[in-house]
């Protein structure tokens, strides 16, 4: 059986809007031969009246007809809220991204940054797009122009631009 394979690039905001709805569209041309679309360089933008608010793009992906959730190896996101441009972004080895609701889930290696140069290591990562919200319940390090810091977990709000250690939160000593 031959899966379609869809290499997608970046697109003009005019055509933003409808990526999701074109990734449907083909996904229920392939229901009838496949569950599952294999794409190659994909990129997802959600966007609410023309103000980018998520951005993953992928190196492959695996996307699920029948849930539309897909399976994303070799990521990099950027979260944003507002016109202010970007908030948040991470890399990750892979991730599972739901195309109905635009949350995610990053795991394997996630490094992540916020626009004032707080950087964030953690085995992985959740985004709650309608919470607005990028967050973590495991071990995590963060470092900043004042140190280097370790928790339980973080959230931080992406339309307010608040980081937040959780737990446990302790100063690493520089060697």
């Amino acid at each position: 059986m031959l899966v379609p394979r869809v290499r997608m690039q970046r697109f003009r905001p005019d055509l933003v809007a409808g990526l999701a709805l074109a990734l449907t569209s083909l996904a229920s041309i392939a229901v009838a031969d496949a569950p599952v679309l294999q794409v190659t360089g994909m990129t997802f933008v959600s966007s609410h009246d023309s103000v980018r608010e998520i951005v993953v793009r992928s190196l492959h992906a695996k996307f699920h007809t029948d849930t539309k959730v897909a399976e994303l190896d070799g990521v990099q996101a950027e979260v944003s809220e507002g016109e202010r441009g970007r908030s948040f972004s991470m890399t990750c080895k892979r991730a599972e991204l739901d195309l109905e609701k635009n949350d995610f889930l990053a795991q394997g290696d996630v490094k992540g940054e916020t626009e004032d140069g707080q950087h964030v290591f953690a085995p992985w990562v959740r985004y709650d797009h309608e919470k607005g919200v990028v967050f973590s319940d495991a071990p995590v390090r963060m470092t900043d122009r004042s140190g280097s810091f370790r928790g339980d977990g973080f959230r931080y709000q992406v339309k307010d631009r608040r980081f937040k250690l959780l737990g446990n939160v302790r100063v690493e000593q520089i060697q």
